[in-house]
């Protein structure tokens, strides 16, 4: 990432994701059964969670925007049309995010909050179980109505009424038996192990020492420029 101030180079490293992302893998595996489904939409819950506590509302996600790593857990990713500090009743009106996963209240360009990506993961749960974007109550079998009550109670038109938004979300019936606290700590074991994907060889190879040639200044970063990173580990060279 080049950035103008102060004529300096920013390097960002990204952790890197060798399995593809859940579109592939819900594609190889098909329709999940409820325990996998449940694994990975806990996940979620503690991640969409995370970002909402912080005031980040991601407006993107979709199974495409989900990484799978090589330990089986999931990460979200993709944060381009994410917006920032939508803390406490702070709203938005621009349209935003994949068809099929955007909210109703975003379609009827009225102001949104967190309840966007509630509903988006309300698709993407409906999707892991059903193979289907679209909720049709016949695709759950009697042995699926926690499942179904709780698709649709997050796909509820009403984004005051929407689970996540209103109600305990974690309480609902459907995450019965789940320890939050080993889901958040990465300690639950997933249901499936995948299969690394072999780098592609670039075309071209990559030459780091030309890039650092690049930079007409070193030394350390000003504090008002340092501030931009507060959260993030780096140093400067």
């Amino acid at each position: 990432m080049a950035s103008s101030m102060s004529q300096m180079l920013v390097l960002l490293g990204l952790e890197y994701m060798s399995c593809g992302d859940f579109d592939q893998f819900l594609r190889m595996k098909g329709r999940l059964d409820i325990p996998s489904a449940k694994f990975y939409a806990a996940e979620l819950v503690c991640g969409i969670q995370y970002l909402h506590s912080k005031g980040i509302v991601h407006r993107d996600l979709k199974p495409e925007n989900i990484l799978v790593a090589e330990t089986g857990h999931i990460k979200v990713t993709d944060f381009g049309l994410a917006l920032e500090n939508m803390l406490g009743d702070r709203t938005a009106t621009e349209y935003a995010g994949t068809e099929g996963y955007v909210a109703p209240e975003m379609l009827a360009e009225e102001e949104y909050g967190v309840g966007v990506d509630w509903y988006s993961f309300g698709v993407i749960l409906n999707e892991m179980i059903t193979s289907q974007c679209t909720y049709h109550p016949r695709l759950f079998d009697t042995t699926h109505s926690s499942a179904k009550d709780i698709i649709k109670k997050l796909l509820q038109r009403d984004p005051a009424k929407r689970l996540g938004v209103h109600g305990n979300i974690r309480g609902h019936r459907f995450f019965q038996h789940i320890d939050w606290v080993s889901v958040e700590a990465l300690r639950m074991s997933p249901p499936h192990i995948p299969v690394p994907s072999i780098p592609q060889r670039c075309s071209r190879r990559f030459n780091l020492d030309r890039i650092e040639a690049a930079a007409a200044k070193k030394g350390p970063l000003p504090l008002k420029h340092q501030a931009i990173f507060r959260g993030f580990s780096f140093v400067t060279r």
